[in-house]
């Protein structure tokens, strides 16, 4: 008889990975502390497993209906019944190849119930699962349409920062001025210690997307990114270069996506355009890079690499942007093709002065930035042209 703790364990691990299929942040740092709360609460009551999940997984409030009916259909009938854990099913869910279904989660009423209800067309796990590993240059229009969906839905964890501001509490340092000032209560003896920690805050992000001609096919799935980054954070900064630059951080403030897009596409002059990645980047240095970076913000830029500008200036240009940031981040969607080397101009000249140089071809790709992000918000790289010059 295998371990009911572990098959219970395997099941909610797998509403995790349904959840992560719907969009939601369910990756370990928010299944481990999940997990935990589902051992000091009563499992056969449905409000403190409802109000559980709504607590490690939910960002916003339009979220907590899809949370209870994901949550409904997996205890319905895609789980052994969470009552009674030692019972003669083992069977993991995993196991039976579950799908959610459009039918499976209903909109449920103010009671809870499911009866009357409208459906709603949700897409199944596994075409979510499917999804998520395909290359963007083998999508359908309609698998496009979902990809950008489900791209809209997610929530990338934002690494922690320190602050220089601190708060009171904590063990980390003795705040001076705080202990200084309770002594004179007491005629100047130190009898009552004030302790002080560093605050911590989201680090910000700064997002460059090419939308140049090359990119044409991956344009408005990247501004579906960059809408879902700057509406999860108030700490993110977009922007997208052609031949020019031009920032759309304010243009994606909005709950509408398509609104909020189509004023995007409608502000860009040189959409689809020739693309000058040096030029574009030099202007970001020279005009926005003090006001954006000056808290440590780490770059992301998405871009192919096809650059027509000058590869002296490109070089210059991310140099000087690498040296003003916390960590520079290029995503290539190029990178999923079998056998590709970054062999351009443009690439070469930057790539010396790349933190990180990873593929955007998939939807796990650009889930795999936001694990970047939490893993390395801490520290700062160590610097490719730094060893060059030490190893010279």
């Amino acid at each position: 008889m295998p371990d009911p703790g572990a098959v219970l364990t395997r099941n909610w691990l797998h509403f995790g990975r349904i959840l992560r299929g719907l969009g939601f942040d369910a990756g370990p740092a928010r299944m481990l502390p999940f997990l935990t709360a589902l051992t000091v609460i009563e499992l056969h009551r449905a409000d403190d497993l409802r109000t559980a999940v709504h607590i490690h997984f939910a960002r916003r409030r339009d979220e907590l209906a899809i949370l209870d009916r994901a949550l409904a259909a997996f205890l319905r009938g895609n789980a052994p019944n969470v009552e009674s854990p030692s019972s003669s099913s083992a069977t993991t869910s995993s196991e039976r190849g579950v799908t959610i279904t459009g039918r499976q989660l209903k909109v449920l009423d103010d009671d809870g119930a499911a009866e009357g209800a409208e459906e709603q067309e949700v897409a199944s796990y596994s075409q979510a699962e499917v999804l998520r590993e395909k290359d963007f240059d083998t999508l359908t229009e309609a698998e496009m349409a979902e990809v950008r969906r489900l791209t809209r839905l997610m929530r990338l964890p934002a690494g922690l920062a320190r602050s220089r501001r601190a708060r009171a509490g904590g063990r980390d340092q003795l705040d001076m001025r705080r202990l200084l000032r309770r002594s004179l209560r007491f005629g100047g003896e130190l009898l009552v210690f004030s302790w002080k920690s560093p605050t911590l805050r989201p680090r910000p992000l700064v997002l460059l997307c090419d939308i140049s001609g090359s990119m044409e096919r991956y344009t408005r799935l990247l501004l579906n990114f960059a809408y879902a980054l700057k509406n999860a954070s108030t700490r993110v900064e977009a922007f997208v270069f052609a031949t020019r630059l031009t920032r759309i951080t304010r243009l994606l403030r909005s709950h509408d996506v398509d609104a909020a897009l189509n004023r995007v596409m409608a502000s860009v002059d040189d959409w689809s355009g020739g693309t000058r990645i040096g030029e574009a980047i030099e202007t970001f240095n020279r005009r926005y890079a003090r006001r954006v970076l000056s808290h440590g913000a780490t770059v992301a830029i998405i871009s192919d690499g096809w650059d027509r500008g000058d590869a002296v200036q490109m070089r210059r240009a991310i140099a000087r942007l690498q040296r003003s940031c916390h960590r520079l981040i290029w995503m290539n969607p190029l990178m999923g093709a079998p056998g590709y080397e970054p062999l351009t101009l443009g690439l070469q000249a930057a790539l010396p002065f790349v933190d990180d140089f990873l593929p955007a071809h998939n939807l796990a790709n650009l889930e795999a930035l936001g694990i970047l992000l939490l893993e390395t918000a801490g520290r700062r790289p160590v610097r490719r042209q730094t060893l060059l010059t030490a190893s010279a």
